[in-house]
């Protein structure tokens, strides 16, 4: 059972018998909210701290759910919009939008400031963060939003979405510095990042993107429902490496990897990092779903070169020296050797798959491996054959099955510094064809995309901006955009 549903059982029981004797609590509970927690009194509280509250559920990435309750220090609270305003403010328990205004009262758009929020007693409620443009028609808001499972996120409304929102102010605000100013700066204006993405396929097929931004820290965005939601930013801290992630098929939990300063792999548990042990590893973790034992398995190459893994504690598998990053097919691990060599791990031991001198990190789709030789071009290994694809380009080639057409896409950055795609047919591969005249900073990574049936490129351009282009079948390819935001050729 998920923790917030035991957290619900708890509050119910704590509820149950008082609510003759508090009216709110009753009221709520007639709506069909569940109640979770209740406490003493609504709390005083300054911006600061409801914005400091409302980040612990947005890092925990808590799911959103009308019947589930969500606890940590500052309480156990519903998690549904006025939950999670309920919680930011501090509240003795989980108010619904149709009672908010019990203890908030209205206020002019010209008056917003960060803590405040915006309610539709019908539909939904917000929290308000800022402005996300001079004339204050577009809000910046915080918002624990549906359908069910889907997690807080910050965005930008739109004027016309705003207008139906009725300004609200907390009664128990305590005004801290006068008339200063209480400002955070939105994930959204963290846009320019060191490396090129990482894109998990969550188990409501949702697509979501990790990276590490500029100044270090991991941010994260998902699209859903033709829409991507703002960048958010999973905690202060700094890593040298880029995140990975992987859907636990049991859990239905993302689960978050990156290689910290330290060198060490911090893990995302309940809104913080921690780290897998004192072990050093000098590549990014590789992450595959180990069905006998049901965990997650984390897979890097060692200071040493041997590649090592992580169940309980780091060890080795065999003795065979690695370069790069290597990856997984089902149980096998492939990687290039030492001496350039493609290399797979059985399970028992290392064993060499022959064919020309490999320059990149593997690739694979199914079962088949692709990666970069010393010539440029792009080599597919399956079963023992080596097949050329050609081409010329640089770094590691990214493959995905396309399930739409049952074929194998591939991409990989060009000449020219452009992005190239090739695909698998009845006759063969395509020619490699340029994907628009974009340049990128470094080979691109593809995905298939369950719910649009979409293949899915990513890629950082030489000025650190994250960009996206899709293929939809009979629709063909769409134009280079920043995510989130305008078109680009």
């Amino acid at each position: 059972m998920k923790s917030w549903g035991m957290v619900a059982i708890a509050a119910a029981a704590i509820t149950f018998g008082s609510t003759l004797a508090m009216p709110d609590v009753a009221v709520a509970a007639a709506e069909g909210g569940v109640v979770c927690g209740t406490y003493e009194a609504n709390s005083k509280i300054t911006r600061t701290e409801i914005l400091a509250r409302s980040r612990t559920w947005v890092s925990a990435r808590v799911p959103y759910s009308q019947s589930d309750c969500f606890g940590n220090k500052y309480g156990a609270y519903r998690t549904d919009c006025s939950g999670f305003v309920s919680m930011a403010w501090g509240l003795r328990i989980s108010y619904t939008t149709h009672i908010l205004e019990q203890v908030a009262h209205r206020i002019d758009w010209e008056d917003l400031r960060p803590g405040d929020a915006l309610n539709d007693r019908e539909n939904h409620v917000a929290l308000f963060i800022g402005w996300a443009d001079a004339a204050k028609t577009r809000p910046i808001v915080r918002e624990q939003a549906g359908p069910d499972g889907s997690r807080p996120v910050q965005r930008v409304w739109s004027a016309s979405t705003a207008r139906r929102y009725v300004p609200l102010r907390y009664n128990n605000l305590v005004e801290s510095g006068g008339s200063g100013s209480v400002s955070e700066t939105p994930v959204t204006d963290k846009p320019i990042v060191n490396a090129g993405p990482q894109v998990s396929n969550t188990g409501q097929q949702q697509l979501e993107v990790f990276a590490r931004a500029a100044d270090g820290t991991i941010i994260t965005t998902f699209h859903k429902t033709s829409r991507w939601s703002g960048w958010q930013q999973l905690g202060p801290e700094l890593f040298a490496g880029d995140p990975v992630a992987l859907v636990n098929p049991e859990t239905k939990i993302v689960e978050v990897f990156a290689r910290g300063t330290d060198n060490r792999v911090y893990r995302r548990v309940d809104g913080r990092w921690l780290a897998l042990g004192d072990t050093v590893v000098a590549g990014e973790p590789v992450l595959r779903w180990n069905d006998q034992t049901k965990a997650v398995e984390v897979l890097a190459r060692g200071a040493d070169g041997l590649l090592l893994r992580f169940t309980d504690t780091w060890a080795p598998l065999g003795d065979r020296r690695i370069q790069g990053n290597p990856a997984v097919a089902g149980q096998d691990v492939y990687a290039r050797s030492a001496n350039d060599e493609l290399v797979k791990w059985d399970g028992t031991t290392w064993r060499e798959q022959g064919g020309p001198k490999v320059v990149s990190d593997p690739s694979i789709a199914v079962d088949q491996v692709f990666v970069r030789t010393a010539s440029g071009s792009v080599e597919q290994y399956a079963a023992g054959v080596w097949k050329s694809l050609g081409g010329k380009g640089t770094g590691a080639p990214s493959a995905v099955f396309n399930a739409t057409t049952g074929s194998i896409d591939v991409v990989q950055l060009g000449e020219g510094g452009v992005v190239e795609h090739s695909r698998a047919t009845g006759s063969g591969w395509t020619p490699w064809a340029k994907l628009g005249t974009t340049k990128v900073a470094e080979a691109p990574n593809a995905m298939y995309h369950a719910q649009t049936k979409t293949v899915e490129v990513f890629a950082r351009t030489d000025d650190g901006k994250l960009i996206r282009r899709f293929h939809k079948e009979k629709a063909g390819w769409s134009q280079w955009a920043l995510l989130g935001g305008r078109g680009i050729s």
